[in-house]
């Protein structure tokens, strides 16, 4: 498997920031669907995502994800951070 190039991350985080459906986005990158959860993540392609790096959008996402009965890691995938994160947000009131 050949490994994706910092210029294909930074392509997908445009592509997903900019609103595509990340399936459309790994299908025109030549990647799985879950290499580009796990770039959005921060698993993957640079730095991790810590709280302090949450912006205010993100964060009302998630409350309003919850509030929907969303999963923490359905939350997670959409917003583009960790569950263990999600969770941490929502239990400090976030």
């Amino acid at each position: 498997m050949a490994r994706i190039t910092e210029a294909q991350v930074a392509d997908v985080r445009r592509r997903v920031e900019e609103g595509e459906a990340r399936t459309a986005v790994a299908e025109a990158v030549g990647i799985s669907k879950a290499s580009v959860d796990s770039i959005m993540s921060g698993r993957r392609g640079g730095p991790s995502r810590r709280s302090g790096t949450l912006t205010p959008d993100q964060l009302a996402r998630i409350a309003e994800l919850a509030g929907a009965g969303m999963s923490q890691t359905a939350i997670a995938r959409e917003v583009g951070t960790s569950q263990q994160m999600v969770s941490k947000t929502l239990k400090a009131g976030g």
